[in-house]
């Protein structure tokens, strides 16, 4: 009856088309033991064949011991069974079992030489392998009793060196969906009072560490994605037990759907916030929608691919849901302090992200103030990528301020990193405000920068124009006495970075023109995935102040025209005084065609005369104004704080 059962579930994954394009390829290198490995110390991204005949568990071929914590995590098992199921050819599933009885011969006996993340990594990845053999009646009544004798062994150790810590950290996850989603296939091989401790553990890991809202503490998407993807792990081994999942795991769940969805940028890859990798998550997101039951009209431009681990743990077929619904164009998510915006969800979208919030683990890096900004669907201002864990000058650069779009007062990061994982100190996100109008939407971004010998607060304005298509960014800074302020955009690494009269061209997909005029460019290093290496060109700009600087920045469709410059300001009752600009300073964003948008500002409250002012021929009274005219007749007036 079983192998009956597990005949029909072959037709079906064959039907499905879900297989991953690699998984033939991997298990074929694999039946000669040949391990893929990237390298982390080539310039450019390095596939390295290795052929390890016998397996050498415990070396590492190129010195780095992650390579052997990935090698007895024993992912590419999966991809044996995926091959198996694909061809039929018992050879797969033969190296499969060969693979499993070598990690049990080599290592049960060695725990000093495991991790606690890779270990619950390893039991997920054997509650598949470890099914299709039993299903197969590919193992005997020994080999089943040192296969459930090992998983005990490991499910201990999880248990025994748990430590608080892991409550917020994605290892925490890691472990305790492990011994989950194990112990549902086989509920009667791991001890029942150490299941009722991973349940317990879990659904406190994903109360403290997934907010409300879907994201997780870390800042990292990726990491988000780990979290994601493992609880989705334990809802489909318990759903396929019919054990009745934890209301709080499906709702966090849910939640993560929704946040994932909002950092998938229109080229379909995910944008890159902290340690992330700019990948595709299509099988993950079909997968979710059809575990949850949460189809959104974002895969209708995602392949009909399903991921594997959770489609065997479900051990079933899924077809794509007729009925999608539909995801918001705007997210603010203040709990961290990210706030997304997208034209539509085409392929061809306008897309930006701030990001102005705690900086979680060590997977975040200095980014307060951060944008990402994509225009026609093309990137446009990118973050710097992660490359690497191992500490150096690479990793400590890609986590600093001045690998993101962001300031930096006096030549002193708001953040420092230390290490690979430590900073020496962060600053400290205050606040964000979101006000939507009818041409857009305004976000004021605060921090403190404890930088500085007194603590400086930094406000950084963002004001997208959506019909017009323009990115404004004001950055405004109040610090007695004689300050730099420096400003940094990392430009996407394909397009060319053209001097103009006004400002930049950048590449034929958009235009920036600035206040400041020292300006320069400089190729600095950028990383698309882990253990690759690129380069962008970054912009650096300088002002030197005095007591208050507020500079403007603007991002539009290509347009060499555009312009963006500071105003003349008049205190009304008074034409002789110079105003001070921390009382009110303006701008003027020159369109073309004598259009313009005036932005003003009063950063302070005036109490000595009277509390109205004229910018560039056009009064004004507010902590923020925004007019769009026609020379210097107002056309439309926004009063926006």
């Amino acid at each position: 009856m079983a192998k009956q059962r597990w005949a029909r579930y072959i037709q079906q994954l064959a039907q499905q088309q879900h297989l991953t394009k690699d998984a033939k390829t991997n298990a074929d290198r694999l039946l000669d033991n040949t391990f893929l490995f990237d390298s982390p110390y080539a310039m450019e991204p390095t596939q390295i064949s290795y052929t390890m005949d016998p397996i050498k568990w415990q070396e590492t071929p190129n010195g780095d011991p992650e390579w052997l914590y990935m090698l007895k995590r024993q992912e590419y098992l999966l991809d044996l069974l995926e091959a198996f199921y694909t061809t039929g050819q018992v050879k797969y599933q033969t190296k499969m079992k060969a693979l499993l009885f070598s990690w049990i011969g080599q290592n049960l006996a060695l725990p000093e030489t495991w991790r606690t993340i890779d270990t619950g990594i390893r039991l997920l990845n054997w509650t598949s392998v470890v099914a299709n053999l039993v299903e197969s009646e590919q193992l005997n009544a020994s080999e089943s009793v040192s296969v459930h004798d090992a998983v005990k062994v490991q499910a201990d150790y999880l248990r025994q060196n748990y430590t608080e810590k892991f409550d917020i950290s994605n290892w925490g996850i890691l472990i305790t969906s492990g011994i989950l989603t194990y112990a549902a296939r086989f509920p009667d091989v791991v001890d029942r009072d150490t299941v009722t401790w991973a349940q317990q553990r879990f659904e406190v890991e994903l109360d403290l560490q997934v907010d409300t809202q879907g994201m997780q503490w870390e800042q990292s998407p990726l990491y988000l994605l780990e979290v994601w993807r493992s609880s989705l792990a334990v809802i489909a081994a318990q759903q396929r037990a019919k054990q009745t999942v934890a209301p709080n795991i499906l709702q966090k769940t849910r939640a993560m759907q929704r946040m994932m969805a909002q950092y998938v940028k229109p080229d379909l890859t995910l944008l890159q916030q902290g340690d992330t990798d700019a990948i595709r998550i299509d099988s993950l997101f079909n997968s979710s929608a059809a575990i949850l039951s949460q189809p959104a009209q974002l895969q209708d431009r995602l392949e009909p691919v399903f991921d594997f681990v959770l489609l065997e743990l479900a051990h079933q077929a899924w077809q794509p849901a007729a009925k999608k619904a539909e995801l918001t164009k705007q997210y603010a998510a203040p709990i961290s302090g990210n706030y997304f915006w997208r034209s539509d969800w085409g392929e061809n979208a306008d897309y930006w992200h701030l990001f102005n919030g705690n900086l979680g683990s060590g997977h975040g890096h200095a980014a307060l103030g951060h944008l990402d900004l994509v225009m026609d669907g093309h990137d446009v201002l990118v973050d710097g990528g992660r490359y690497t864990y191992v500490d150096g000058t690479e990793r400590r650069y890609l986590k600093s301020v001045e690998a993101h779009n962001t300031v930096m007062l006096d030549h002193k990061p708001f953040s420092l990193p230390k290490d690979s994982w430590k900073y020496q100190y962060a600053a400290t996100p205050v606040t964000n405000q979101v006000i939507d109008f009818s041409a857009g939407q305004l976000i004021k971004a605060v921090y403190i920068d404890r930088a500085q010998q007194t603590p400086v607060m930094v406000v950084r304005y963002l004001i997208n124009l959506a019909e017009e298509r323009l990115r404004l960014i004001l950055d405004v800074v109040s610090d007695p006495g004689y300050h730099t302020l420096k400003r940094f955009w990392q430009i996407a690494p394909d397009l060319t970075v053209t001097k103009q009269a006004e400002g930049y061209q950048l590449g034929n997909v958009a235009s920036l023109a600035v206040t400041e005029r020292n300006i320069w460019e400089s190729r600095q290093l950028f990383s698309p995935r882990y253990n690759a290496l690129d380069h962008l060109t970054r912009l650096e700009s300088e002002t030197l102040f005095k007591d208050f600087t507020a500079q403007a920045a603007v991002f539009s469709p290509a347009n060499p025209d555009i312009a963006v410059t500071p105003v003349q300001v008049r205190h009304s009752g008074n034409d002789d005084e110079i105003v001070d600009d921390q009382l009110a300073t303006g701008f003027r964003v020159d369109l073309g065609r004598d259009v313009n948008y005036l932005v003003t500002l009063q950063s302070e409250n005036t109490i000595v005369g009277r509390k109205l002012y004229w910018f560039d021929g056009t009064e004004a009274y507010g902590s923020f104004n925004l007019f769009k005219r026609k020379g210097q007749r107002v056309g439309k007036h926004f009063q926006l704080l």
